[in-house]
């Protein structure tokens, strides 16, 4: 008995010095091998060269023009008043949006939305704006 007293009488120590050394080496071996990772930025690549170019599709542009009941023009946002009856910006936005077609090598068309009430000589008015602009394909929509 005088044994299993002596089991009793003396606790368990876990001896902690070990422990911290492995903890240590650890860490050293993390961070040594974390710098020798090559970072996505430092891979060097070459480009493919002489690849056939796929014909791309030509997507249009088209410009939708909307007129109000009360004679007022709408165009990618911008508004022009129905006592413009000339409608130059309206002529140098049209011909803007054509140019930057022109660049893109893309067809252009410009789509005329008037209200089922619109006087037709504002109608008039903006095909005259559109033919000042060198528009050639005009298409008319029916208004909801």
């Amino acid at each position: 008995m005088d044994l299993m007293q002596h089991f009793e009488d003396s606790s368990l120590k876990l001896d902690m010095s070990s422990l911290i050394d492995v903890v240590f080496l650890l860490l050293i071996y993390f961070l040594v091998t974390a710098s020798l990772i090559k970072k996505e930025a430092d891979i060097g690549f070459m480009l493919p060269a002489n690849v056939p170019v796929e014909d791309m599709q030509e997507i249009p542009v088209e410009v939708l023009i909307e007129i109000t009941i009360d004679g007022t023009v709408q165009v990618e946002g911008m508004r022009f008043s129905r006592d413009d009856k000339v409608l130059e910006d309206l002529v140098m936005q049209i011909a803007g949006l054509k140019e930057i077609a022109a660049a893109q090598n893309s067809p252009f068309f410009v789509n005329v939305l008037p209200n089922a009430d619109a006087l037709h000589r504002r109608i008039i008015d903006v095909m005259d704006a559109c033919a000042a602009a060198g528009v050639n394909s005009l298409t008319f929509s029916k208004s909801m």
